[in-house]
C-alpha cells in the first residue's frame, strides 16, 4: 500500500489529514503511473478514462477517443 495524506503543523509538530492509502497494483495499472491521490477514485481505479477529469488537460493530457477513451 501507498499512504498518501496532507501534512500540517499543529504547535510545531507534523500532523497528517486526508489520508489515502492506495494499492500499489492499483498505482501500477495507471497508464501513466500517476501519483496523485486525487487521481484515484474510491474503489483504487485511476481516471485515465474519465473524459471529464479536467486536470488531465491542465497537466498537458490530451483526450483521445479511440473507442475506449483516454488522456493521452
Amino acid at each position: 500500500m501507498t499512504r498518501f495524506s496532507k501534512l500540517t503543523f499543529v504547535d510545531g509538530k507534523p500532523v497528517e489529514t486526508d489520508i489515502r492509502e492506495i494499492a500499489q497494483s492499483r498505482l501500477s495499472a495507471c497508464p501513466h503511473c500517476i501519483m496523485v491521490a486525487e487521481h484515484y477514485r474510491e474503489d483504487g481505479s485511476c481516471k485515465c478514462n474519465d473524459r471529464n477529469e479536467t486536470v488531465m488537460k491542465e497537466w498537458g493530457y490530451t483526450w483521445v477517443d479511440d473507442g475506449e477513451g483516454g488522456w493521452v
